[in-house]
């Protein structure tokens, strides 16, 4: 079979040193030579879909509070008619209409009526920053800070996975780790070791790029240019080993829906790697020009935003229809990011401007479907006239490293630099789902409710466990422990105090599995 072009090499298994010599078209870095991966591999079946809305998607216009009759004062031109809008199931949040009508099986509404969508509310930061290229690197790099002395030069899941494989990139793994389609190598997938990526768009084309000649042989001499050379060799054998997986799960894989043209052809290409058997843990694709100051829509149902959500709605429904259809849905779940939302009123040119909080869209089979957090407080904006967000954005992050990929809560706080509180809006694969904590636990209080400051927390326990209780912020900050500890079966009670009036949420953590929660109120 013709070998089809859709593949081409980053350089991640390179990165870090200046290149000194050229050997045909592959860059030579002084570094010591690659050898195969030893350890295991993750245990994990999970793969993770990241769809980048680049340009600042307008959540406002995405998910519409048509029941706030502010909504419609603010966008008097740009406002979906309530009308034109579609609930979302029985709560009082509202679709496009372009997200729906006219598009594969209704869209997202299907992946609604199966409980296969999750619509998180006012996705954001502190201080959030309006600059798409600082605000993308804080994103990506799942890093906080406006701070443009703060460089931002590592993301999220780079750190994630050199953080669970230590050796890379001398020693790698059969299958790469995370596959970017087109674009240039993203922030997302860098580390202080390099990229953990490659970039797919043509097979011959990254053969080639690897390919010194398959009679090379490594110098035998104790020379510089001979351990450069001898590395250079092993990147070499190394891509075109990628490049023979890769194709291989391309012409095994299959893709049994028709996938409509333009950006639901990444997809396409994802399901059909998936499909193949590729074993790559996170695939990046694309969907631009969300930068809608001038003319943003037309009618509600065309223009230049509801063309993007239909494409982006068309693509994720025939994605999913493709997976469930081949019966590889349920090890695969996909979210959105963009670096902002836009401003709650309109400008003068029918648009809108860079803003805050947004909204992200979690789906897959194994996603606890529905809308966490409430439709937006337009009444009540921030500073800077925008959005006030309810989420930290690395939540959801927290939850995928440690709900999908089965990081540990210390894994996940040492890539975020900072202890995050997982949304749980995932259900956990297949092979983690024997957690028994809720079935340990005969009841699990916070009294009194509210508090003045000081409160109990109360855990009966049916068997033995190892606890850990700990209270962190309705943003998903850490605050403090309450407890840490090995007990017996039993009652047991825990003393705490908080200073400041709010909600808060305690945790309660048996033998490191999933969270049991209750919300504290401290009214002081």
């Amino acid at each position: 079979m013709k070998r089809r072009r859709f593949l081409q090499i980053s350089g991640g298994t390179i990165a870090g040193a200046a290149a000194t010599h050229w050997i045909g078209k592959l860059p030579l870095y002084a570094s010591s030579p690659l050898h195969k991966l030893t350890r295991k591999a993750l245990e994990l079946d999970t793969t993770l879909v990241v769809i980048q809305l680049f340009g600042g998607n307008d959540g406002l216009n995405t998910i519409i509070p048509a029941e706030d009759p502010r909504y419609y004062q603010l966008r008097p031109n740009l406002a979906v008619p309530k009308e034109e809008a579609v609930r979302f199931g029985s709560s009082d949040v509202f679709l496009h209409p372009a997200l729906v009508n006219g598009v594969y099986k209704n869209g997202l509404y299907r992946l609604i009526d199966n409980g296969w969508l999750a619509v998180v509310q006012g996705i954001g930061y502190d201080h959030p920053n309006l600059s798409h290229f600082r605000s993308t690197d804080i994103w990506l790099s799942g890093i906080n800070s406006s701070d443009p002395n703060v460089r931002l030069n590592s993301g999220w899941l780079g750190r994630f996975f050199t953080h669970i494989y230590p050796d890379f990139p001398l020693l790698l793994p059969e299958h790469p780790l995370c596959i970017q389609v087109g674009g240039t190598p993203s922030l997302l997938f860098r580390s202080p070791k390099g990229d953990v990526a490659i970039t797919l768009t043509d097979p011959e084309k990254f053969l080639e790029s690897g390919n010194l000649s398959p009679d090379a042989e490594p110098l035998d001499e104790d020379s510089l240019f001979a351990q450069e050379y001898n590395y250079v060799l092993s990147v070499a054998q190394e891509a075109n080993q990628y490049a023979e997986v890769i194709q291989q799960a391309f012409d095994n894989g299959r893709n049994v829906v028709e996938y409509d043209g333009g950006f639901p052809q990444q997809l396409r290409l994802v399901a059909r790697l998936i499909s193949g058997g590729l074993k790559t843990k996170v695939y990046l694709v694309y969907l631009s020009s969300f930068d809608t100051h001038v003319q943003q829509q037309d009618e509600p149902g065309s223009g230049a935003h509801p063309a993007l959500l239909r494409a982006l709605s068309t693509g994720i429904s025939q994605f999913m229809d493709d997976l469930v259809q081949q019966g590889i849905a349920d090890n695969v779940i996909g979210m959105t990011i963009s670096e902002f939302g836009r401003r709650p009123y309109e400008n003068n040119s029918r648009g809108t401007d860079h803003g805050a909080a947004s909204v992200q869209l979690v789906f897959g089979t194994s996603v606890r479907g529905g809308v966490y957090g409430n439709n937006p407080d337009l009444e009540n904006l921030n500073e800077n006239g925008d959005l006030v967000y309810q989420y930290d954005y690395r939540r959801i992050y927290a939850e995928v490293l440690q709900t999908w990929f089965g990081g540990t809560p210390e894994d996940v706080e040492a890539v975020l630099q900072q202890r995050i509180l997982p949304l749980s809006i995932l259900n956990p694969p297949t092979s983690l789902q024997l957690d028994t904590t809720a079935a340990s636990v005969q009841h699990f209080r916070v009294l009194p409710q509210p508090s003045n400051g000081p409160f109990t927390v109360e855990l009966h326990l049916r068997h033995p466990a190892t606890v850990n209780i700990a209270i962190y912020s309705m943003l998903g900050r850490y605050v403090g422990t309450i407890a840490h500890t090995t007990l017996p079966a039993g009652i047991h009670r825990f003393q705490g105090f908080l200073q400041h009036s709010g909600e808060y949420i305690c945790v309660c953590r048996l033998n490191n599995r999933r969270n049991l929660t209750k919300t504290l109120i401290i009214q002081r």
